[in-house]
């Protein structure tokens, strides 16, 4: 079976060793049935007894005997013991097998094996090229740059420090730092980043910082801070279990010492003391509830959204502020023409011609998002000569002698008042047009973002793009936001919401997203698009990258939720008829048990229709 293959080996094991224990189990009440308490089954009963529930017992000494308050693991282990000694040997093995079971199911559903930090060091390159003074290169450790060493990088790779470009020109892809999906062209004087990726061009650049000090190397430390902050949620078994037990264990106390002191039979009520005490062990209750939110894991699954932890599911319902990322997670991250303004009487059809045709020579991705969106013809007899400079545009030059530029403002020398966000063309230094682009929203956004503004006080989308592009996807949407942020910013935003008892959600798909999406009470990676660095550091992941799949996330955790109270209420329910009958001495061992695992089976069926709910 897939699920089985992907178990991690330490759950296999666990797995197999319940189904060996569960065998041998039942071949020892077989035995027993036939032949009686003969001195070699209750042996074997007794050595699978403290096999099966050494560690059990271990935590529930271990938090009694530390000031803890009494849990389930205290409650079955006394529970059993009771059972154990009064000779219901089955009984006892049976809860234990059942809690365990559920335990591993658990384990199984919440396995986070893959080690988060070990990926990090992938947002930077181990080795770098050092220019020595005689023009020779040095293999280094990204450790041992020292500032004003001059650093060689080339095509794809990544920028090892933070430095200064002093000789040579490119495309800077910042994606990684700030979310914006634009290269930004760099020469001599440009600032860089490390982590940044030198798309197309050659640079040589000086160190400005040491590693420890570089911007990657704080992301590095943001995550592992952020990863020690964030603890799991107790299980709702347990913080029900905190109250339950001591009551269970007071009252079973009360039985067995109170009415001998009376003057009434001491081992009587020792035995209805044992017998309330199987009675309330919560065997319903640790199969069910981890039942439930087990299902809601698959449910979420079939829905393309993977969960790290069923505790999520909890941490959902208990969120009220939503901030998301923008490029990539509320945007598609793909630059569409939104309009072009005309500025002299040139042909327009003319210039949409020399548009298709030189932007075709460019590897910019803004060039390859024109050429798509223009439904032109190839001629590139227009023209006698054509370059393409890296980093800033196109030139060229017509048969009339006409020189064209297109490409940047500063390429072709115009002020720009876009942000970045447009493509300039001039003809004998003239402005002809201007190619004003946009980022579109994905086309679920505005509608999710509609439909799930009732179960947040706060939406906003935090942002490294510029303030400009940042408010028109805020306003389309009618969110809040903020604009040019580095990851420590948008890390310093979240936790003063939390400081101030909020619970925070954050959505994103970058390496510039990892600091924040580990520090959030939820982090949701977008799958479509997100980076190895956002997905481990994410508690959830949609795989397919819809928004509207948050939607669906939040109605499966209203579902889990209201499935595992209502299967609460309802053992709880069946648990005090039949302890208060166990109280007055009128619930025999059988009853109990009877009791249990009829309830058992009910909630278990309850939980299990989770599975087949159409989202």
């Amino acid at each position: 079976m897939e699920v089985f293959k992907n178990m991690s080996k330490e759950n296999k094991v666990n797995l197999l060793r319940l189904l060996f224990f569960t065998i041998i189990s039942f071949i020892l009440y077989r035995y027993y049935s036939h032949v009686g308490k003969k001195f070699f089954i209750v042996m074997g009963f007794l050595i699978v007894y403290l096999l099966l529930g050494g560690e059990i017992f271990q935590r529930g000494i271990y938090s009694i005997t530390h000031g803890n308050s009494m849990d389930e693991n205290f409650l079955i282990t006394i529970a059993t013991f009771i059972a154990f000694l009064l000779g219901q040997y089955e009984e006892a093995l049976a809860v234990l097998i059942f809690y365990s079971f559920g335990e591993v199911f658990e384990d199984i559903a919440t396995d986070k094996s893959r080690d988060n930090i070990k990926s990090l060091m992938d947002i930077v390159p181990q080795k770098a090229q050092k220019v020595n003074p005689d023009g020779t290169f040095t293999e280094v450790d990204i450790e041992d740059i020292e500032i004003g060493d001059i650093i060689l990088a080339s095509d794809g790779e990544k920028i090892a420090v933070d430095g200064i470009v002093i000789d040579g020109e490119g495309l800077l892809d910042t994606s990684s730092l700030t979310g914006e999906s634009l290269p930004k062209s760099i020469k001599s004087g440009s600032k860089i980043l490390s982590s940044s990726i030198l798309s197309s061009g050659i640079i040589r650049y000086r160190a400005s910082k040491v590693f420890d000090d570089s911007i990657a190397n704080k992301i590095i430390e943001l995550i592992e801070e952020s990863n020690e902050r964030k603890s799991d949620s107790e299980r709702l078994i347990t913080r029900f279990a905190k109250i339950y037990t001591p009551i269970v264990v007071a009252l079973a106390t009360f039985i067995a010492i109170v009415p001998p002191l009376l003057g009434f039979g001491l081992r009587e009520y020792l035995l209805r003391a044992g017998t309330f005490l199987i009675i309330a062990c919560p065997c319903a209750l640790v199969i069910s509830i981890p039942l439930t939110y087990i299902s809601g894991l698959g449910l979420a699954s079939k829905n393309k959204i993977l969960l790290k932890g069923s505790n999520f599911f909890e941490k959902i319902m208990d969120s009220d502020t939503l901030f998301t990322d923008k490029t990539g997670t509320l945007t598609k991250g793909e630059f569409d023409i939104e309009t072009i303004v005309y500025y002299t009487d040139y042909s327009k059809n003319l210039i949409l011609d020399y548009i298709y045709n030189l932007e075709k020579l460019s590897n910019h991705p803004i060039a390859k998002s024109i050429v798509n969106s223009l439904n032109r013809n190839d001629n590139p007899s227009y023209f006698i000569a054509s370059k393409n400079i890296i980093g800033m545009g196109v030139w060229a030059r017509t048969y009339e002698n006409n020189e064209i530029k297109i490409g940047s403002a500063d390429f072709v020398g115009e002020v720009d008042n876009t942000n970045g966000k447009a493509v300039y063309m001039t003809i004998n230094n003239l402005l002809v047009c201007k190619i004003i682009l946009q980022d579109k929203l994905k086309d679920d956004a505005k509608e999710t973002i509609d439909d799930i503004r009732e179960n947040f006080n706060q939406i906003a989308v935090l942002s490294g793009d510029d303030e400009k592009a940042v408010i028109e996807v805020a306003k389309e949407l009618g969110i809040g936001y903020c604009a040019k942020l580095l990851p420590d910013e948008k890390l310093e935003l979240l936790r003063d919401e939390q400081k101030k008892g909020h619970s925070v959600i954050y959505l994103g798909d970058g390496i510039n997203d990892g600091p924040i999406l580990k520090s959030a009470d939820v982090g949701i990676s977008m799958g479509q698009t997100a980076s190895d660095l956002a997905i481990e550091a994410s508690d959830i992941l949609i795989v397919n990258g819809e928004v509207s799949k948050i939607k669906d996330l939040i109605k499966i955790s209203k579902i889990v939720d209201k499935t595992a109270k209502e299967n609460l209420s309802f053992i709880l329910l069946a648990k005090i008829i039949i302890l208060i009958l166990g109280l007055f001495g009128y619930a025999p061992m059988w009853l109990a048990v009877f009791g249990d695992v009829g309830v058992s089976i009910i909630a278990t069926l309850w939980a299990m229709r989770i599975l087949n709910k159409k989202i």
